[in-house]
């Protein structure tokens, strides 16, 4: 796809907010963050054999030492016996003829096989690290031939992504029973035990990032797109619009689109990837055209914005767009399936960033490049100037749409369809002398490629403009393109107008409900509408298992304390009451009855000393433990301790609610919190909106 723009109308989220751009990552931190836990591995099994070796010499110098039946000079003898024999070397080679005995003991202790495993370890890790390291180098020299031209930039970006992912899950099936082993080995060595639930963690997260990359890399990609409230237009149906544009096609001297699609969304694009439309599904060559936008612009300006579109057919942009498409699905659902997966696939998620990162500046140099070609191609289709006063134009009209439609959201009279852009221009943004400012260094969003800013692509197309030409420009009227090409055929786009009404009808909704304030009687009724009182239960059965159980114990420690002599038993016995039953009245206060009541201001529990309001939380995270789900509140400030039986005079920041306890599904309830807490209607009040 490719296109001017890629913005699509959101008139309740759009933010004027500037951001700072995210700061490009560092390229040695990426390498070591790919490669730290393989290298940690490497380094574990290097290091493994030599500790295994100690602790064997050790135990059995305690075990001479310990022997009663050896002399001194007899100990002493076989403790340097000990410290001269290389118990890896033993398992590890044919052994001597002295040394056949102690094989044997080694051979029956399970010594031997734990030594092979450890060198099998040693083996792999070395090979993981060095088909990372070859991956890494030919990543890298990839990424540098591809600067040679667009050609090279397909050729070797396919290449490096078969290398990247490959890597990535060889690496993967490689590192999980790597890490595996090498926990189990590392806990047996450090505390002769080892821990099944971490080993479990591993293979299992393991096994799910390796299933969900499977699915990424085996699902079909959809060579196809939706874009909603949009129709194709047949030469019948606008007979104007496509000889203006097979025309702008013969000058330019490439074949004119297979289809023209008109659609509310603000942009300009082409595309030689299937479009499903609301009539139905464009394939081949496709141009889309904005309907708001063509009422904005005149037929001039818009002809240098086909120009700069056909200009991508003619670059063939489309096709290598296409080409990219694949490789870009399934790369991102890869890493996808990777971040989902946590810690054990984290450095498989690393080394595809590192791909990425490697090919990001040659990607948005070509990307770069195209656009500017293709402004080229508008200009000399209309003109230079047309084609810069169409670009200032475009991000004027832009901000004012946003500005605009979020006053339309908010005052019901307004229709958001019909807004005045050119009177907010002269209004809003003329006075506003940061926007101008900004403004030619603002780039047009695209969800593929990096757009040039609006500056230099004024100076590629000899045409710089000034801050005053700018306004004069955003504020000046004409005759629209919608009026030459499609005047008097409103018809043809009736059905999308009213799909756009019944869209800001439900930001409309969306944005009061955001908006409400529970404090006020009307707000307090429009919120009790959407995001009725909730009430969950704790499980009655769970809670006296454990208090009962609680109790259990602390009468058995209060008859021990009545009934034993030993006057030291008996004080001991006191202090596990007071433990016990400080336990019981914690239960008591926090479980018995246990009630959670959910409304739109806020929530209410048993065991709490006030409610927990919404207006005082900043965020709202989740923990995962096996089946127990915890969430938990960031407050905006710190305020006393909610719970009961908390220490007087502490403050915190945090409030943690378990929903374990309660009947119902922990999950269920978790989102059901999030959506009143972000204020989100459910999907049965979005039709009511409709």
């Amino acid at each position: 796809m490719h296109g001017i723009c890629q913005s699509f109308s959101q008139p309740a989220a759009a933010s004027r907010e500037k951001k700072e751009p995210p700061a490009p990552p560092n390229r040695w931190r990426l390498l070591l963050k790919c490669l730290i836990a393989p290298l940690l591995v490497l380094l574990f099994f290097a290091a493994a054999p030599h500790w295994l070796n100690e602790k064997l010499r050790s135990g059995s110098i305690t075990a001479v030492n310990s022997d009663t039946k050896l002399t001194l000079e007899q100990k002493a003898q076989r403790i340097r016996q000990i410290e001269a024999t290389d118990f890896a070397k033993v398992c590890l080679e044919p052994p001597a003829p002295d040394d056949e005995k102690l094989r044997t003991v080694l051979d029956r202790g399970g010594l031997t096989a734990r030594f092979e495993r450890m060198r099998w370890g040693l083996w792999l890790s070395e090979a993981l690290v060095g088909l990372l390291g070859a991956a890494i180098l030919a990543i890298i020299a990839l990424s540098q031939k591809a600067r040679a031209s667009r050609e090279a930039l397909v050729a070797c970006y396919g290449l490096a992504w078969k290398i990247a992912m490959s890597a990535a899950l060889v690496k993967l099936l490689l590192l999980i029973p790597l890490l595996s082993y090498g926990c189990f080995e590392l806990t047996v060595l450090s505390f002769d035990r080892y821990l099944p639930k971490l080993l479990a963690a591993i293979v299992i997260g393991g096994a799910i990032a390796l299933w969900g990359s499977a699915r990424a890399l085996l699902r079909k990609v959809p060579m196809e797109f939706k874009e909603p409230m949009s129709r194709e237009v047949t030469p019948e149906e606008a007979p104007a619009l496509w000889a203006a544009v097979r025309q702008a096609a013969q000058k330019l001297h490439t074949a004119p689109p297979d289809h023209i699609v008109i659609g509310m969304q603000f942009n300009f694009y082409v595309t030689e990837i299937a479009l499903i439309h609301d009539h139905g599904r464009a394939e081949g060559r496709t141009l889309f055209l904005s309907h708001p936008l063509l009422r904005q612009f005149t037929e001039a300006e818009a002809l240098s914005i086909v120009g700069h579109e056909l200009g991508h057919f003619i670059g063939e942009d489309t096709r290598m767009t296409r080409d990219f498409y694949p490789m870009r699905y399934k790369f991102h659902g890869t890493m996808l399936a990777l971040a989902r997966s946590g810690i054990v696939a984290w450095t498989s998620f690393q080394f595809l960033a590192f791909f990425n990162w490697c090919f990001a500046e040659t990607e948005g140099k070509v990307s770069r490049e195209r656009e500017l070609l293709a402004d080229q191609k508008g200009a000399s289709l209309a003109s230079a100037e047309t084609s810069a006063r169409a670009l200032v134009k475009f991000h004027a009209l832009l901000e004012a749409f946003k500005q605009g439609i979020s006053e339309a959201i908010h005052d019901p009279g307004r229709n958001p369809l019909d807004l005045p852009l050119r009177s907010i221009i002269r209004e809003k943004l003329v006075p506003n002398a940061q926007f101008w400012t900004e403004l030619f260094e603002q780039k047009l969003p695209h969800p593929l490629d990096t757009h040039p800013s609006l500056r230099v692509r004024l100076e590629s197309l000899g045409r710089p403009i000034s801050v005053e030409e700018a306004q004069s420009i955003a504020t000046a009227e004409g005759e629209s393109a919608y009026d030459r090409w499609l005047g008097g055929r409103d018809e043809l786009f009736q059905e999308l107008v009213q799909q756009s009404e019944k869209a800001v009808n439900k930001m409309r909704a969306r944005t009061q409900i955001a908006e409400a304030d529970y404090q006020t009687e009307a707000g307090k009724k429009l919120l009790d509408e959407h995001f009725p009182e909730v009430k969950w239960r704790g499980k009655a059965s769970g809670f006296w298992t454990g208090f009962l159980f609680v109790l259990l114990i602390t009468l058995g420690a209060a008859a021990g304390a009545l009934f034993i002599p030993d006057t030291g038993l008996r004080v001991f016995m006191g202090i596990i009451v007071l433990f016990f039953a400080t336990i019981a009245a914690w239960q008591w206060s926090r479980q018995h009855g246990l009630e959670l009541v959910l409304t739109p201001a806020g929530l209410t529990r048993t065991g709490w000393h006030r409610p927990l309001r919404f207006q005082d939380v900043e965020k709202i995270s989740g923990r995962k433990q096996y089946s127990a789900i915890t969430l938990v509140f960031c407050l905006k400030e710190k305020q006393p301790r909610i719970w009961k039986f908390s220490l007087p005079g502490l403050r915190s920041k945090n409030v943690s609610l378990p929903l374990s306890g309660l009947d119902g599904k922990a999950l269920t309830i978790a989102q059901t919190i999030i959506r009143y807490y972000t204020r989100q209607m459910d999907s049965s009040d979005e039709k009511d909106q409709e």
